[in-house]
């Protein structure tokens, strides 16, 4: 006996895979980055020949191999008969690359069942994952692209040739901090009567 897919399964599987598709963009972006800096045409601070060798040092074939494993069986189960990249990074080292591409932008479905009109496979994804009982796939993908955009962005980063804007957004926000106490819960004013007494 089959349950019925609701509206808040398929609202919930919507919601995992928008997460797991930013955490995929953003490892995406650092990767990217520092394929041009092995590429030696990405703008860095660093020597390139130093640049490059930290970017192929913190790169971890093993995350990016499990990373490659659990898209391409989650694109399988999602896209079944569609021909899709090589997961095997010892043959393909732009297989997860590859496939978290076609995790972002979905795969072409056939014709709908009403209209004879296509639709893009990825609006029918969240219907086909609650269908498949992939929610747990989502939160592994997503684990695993976190894991790996940590390692591209320490290694972006350290080369310079990216900014850590999490650094100036906590120094902006602790120096906000300081002006608040300073100037509307009084301190100021406390420095000020001790100076002048």
């Amino acid at each position: 006996m089959t349950t019925a897919i609701t509206t808040a399964e398929v609202q919930q599987a919507a919601s995992e895979l928008a997460r797991m598709r930013g955490a995929l963009a953003s490892w995406l972006k650092y990767r990217t980055i520092n394929d041009r800096v092995l590429a030696g045409t990405a703008q860095v601070r660093k020597p390139m020949p130093y640049a490059q060798r930290v970017v192929a040092s913190r790169r971890d074939v093993a995350v990016e191999q499990d990373l490659a494993n659990k898209l391409s069986a989650l694109l399988g189960a999602i896209m079944p008969g569609q021909m899709l990249p090589s997961s095997d990074l010892s043959s393909n080292p732009q297989g997860a690359v590859e496939l978290a591409q076609i995790a972002l932008t979905g795969g072409a479905a056939g014709p709908a069942a009403t209209g004879g009109f296509a639709t893009p496979g990825w609006l029918s994804w969240p219907v086909l994952i609650v269908g498949g009982l992939l929610l747990v796939a989502l939160t592994a993908i997503k684990s695993a692209a976190d894991v790996a955009k940590d390692q591209e962005e320490k290694a972006c980063i350290e080369v310079g040739a990216c900014t850590d804007y999490g650094f100036w957004l906590k120094a902006g926000g602790v120096a906000v901090l300081a002006w608040l106490a300073w100037e509307k819960l009084g301190i100021k004013h406390t420095f000020t009567r001790k100076g002048g007494s």
